[in-house]
């Protein structure tokens, strides 16, 4: 296999786990908050590799929560083609991200960084392989967020019949809890999504080493109250990633 196709997987993965771990479940929805130390390296690879900030990020996860199936969901399957959603998370991103508050400035530092990385790849790897990673990363990672708006909103079980969503459990480990979609659109501030959830380790290992500040109480589920927390707009990300700490 090319090694090019093998950095991109390793990089698309990395990066859906970053996504999902900090944007998602710390700032999005609060379930958990990251070592100050930690959130400033997630930050800073989530800014390099994504080419956005997670404030902005998690502001537009807020949105789609807020407005879950309906006309204004930035990316919902029954408001739009599936294909659509699928495919074109970039630019369904792009246009949403106009109706949240602008997040923090990336600054001339994450540009510098971002072009270290390229020509280090360059060098090492090559221009054919460099080319070939960033292929196989795109269509992975675009790919992972896409599947989670498309099957998690289309097919399933639904545990909760008066949210959005659909639970298909075996979904679970490829899409890194999204599986369960219907209960998490029933609990956004649960720090674990299901049973089957493969991110729930490693909080758990992130716990041990005194990096995430984890309440287990929280864990299996939480009140209808955490969707009034979504709904607001994210605070601030020294505020978020620090709490506790």
């Amino acid at each position: 296999m090319p090694i090019g196709v093998v950095l991109g997987l390793c990089s698309a993965v990395l990066t859906a786990l970053v996504t999902e771990v900090y944007c998602h479940r710390c700032l999005a929805h609060r379930a958990f908050a990251v070592h100050p130390v930690l959130a400033s390296f997630l930050d800073t690879y989530f800014r390099v590799i994504v080419g956005t900030d997670p404030e902005t990020w998690a502001a537009v996860h807020r949105l789609h929560h807020r407005t879950a199936d309906t006309p204004l969901d930035p990316h919902s399957p029954v408001q739009h083609r599936p294909l659509t959603v699928l495919a074109g998370s970039s630019y369904l991103f792009a246009k949403a991200r106009r109706r949240v508050p602008a997040g923090t400035s990336s600054g001339k530092k994450i540009f510098l960084i971002r072009g270290l990385v390229v020509a280090f790849y360059m060098v090492v790897f090559g221009p054919l392989q460099v080319l070939l990673m960033l292929v196989v990363h795109l269509v992975c990672y675009l790919g992972i967020m896409g599947m989670v708006n498309t099957v998690g909103h289309l097919y399933g079980r639904k545990p909760h019949p008066d949210v959005p969503g659909y639970d298909v459990a075996w979904l679970a480990i490829p899409l890194l809890g999204h599986g369960y979609h219907n209960s998490h659109h029933a609990h956004p501030a649960a720090s674990r999504t299901g049973p089957l959830d493969p991110i729930w380790p490693l909080l758990r290992l992130l716990a041990t080493l005194r990096l995430v500040s984890l309440d287990e109480r929280r864990a299996p589920t939480q009140t209808r109250a955490c969707c009034e927390a979504s709904s607001s707009v994210v605070r601030p990300l020294e505020e978020a990633s620090s709490l506790r700490f």
